[in-house]
């Protein structure tokens, strides 16, 4: 895995071994998804749930976000995670805290622009959490859900419509984005 674009272009991150442990969202997902929000993400706050390595977070910083708080529980990941902000020169724009992912949304204290969140699959955790992330998430923010394509997610739940639903062959990253207007349309 590479950094795309911005200040650590071409950077290489590091991941875990085992995809039965971490599945790391795949390059073409990550580029699609940033170039959907290329405007949106310089100075934006983010949350990257579910961590695994960081990528997603170190894509958003890399690209101008202002900070990003990565969570997960892994030990292992937690390292990775770290050293991937130290070697792409990031980590003063960041925060890092190991824990489980649905404690943390659970406890819903801060908010943020965007919140991308990869749970495991075939676990429905995406559901259980989407009601939290709308707590969590600043008006006129995105929410990102990356899920297996089976899953079946609500167009709506708090103030979060679906704005659009992409499809990577078993991947389907889910984009909401929070207004009290109603649904957003393309």
């Amino acid at each position: 895995m590479r950094v795309n674009t911005g200040i650590a272009k071409g950077r290489i991150i590091e991941t875990l071994p085992g995809e039965e442990i971490v599945r790391p969202t795949s390059q073409k997902v990550k580029e699609a998804l940033f170039s959907a929000l290329q405007f949106f993400i310089p100075g934006a706050t983010m949350l990257d749930l579910f961590a695994g390595s960081g990528q997603m977070g170190i894509e958003a910083l890399s690209r101008g976000a202002s900070h990003c708080v990565f969570v997960d529980s892994s030990r292992e990941a937690i390292t990775v995670i770290k050293r991937n902000l130290t070697s792409t020169g990031l980590f003063k724009d960041a925060s890092v805290a190991q824990m489980d992912a649905i404690r943390y949304v659970q406890r819903g204290t801060a908010a943020f622009d965007f919140i991308f969140a990869d749970p495991p699959y075939h676990k429905d955790l995406g559901g259980q959490i989407l009601p939290f992330l709308g707590k969590m998430i600043n008006e006129g923010g995105f929410v990102a859900i990356e899920t297996e394509r089976e899953a079946n997610l609500p167009d709506e739940v708090l103030s979060l419509h679906l704005k659009k639903r992409y499809n990577y062959s078993s991947t389907t990253i889910w984009l909401y984005e929070k207004t009290d207007k109603g649904r957003t349309e393309e």
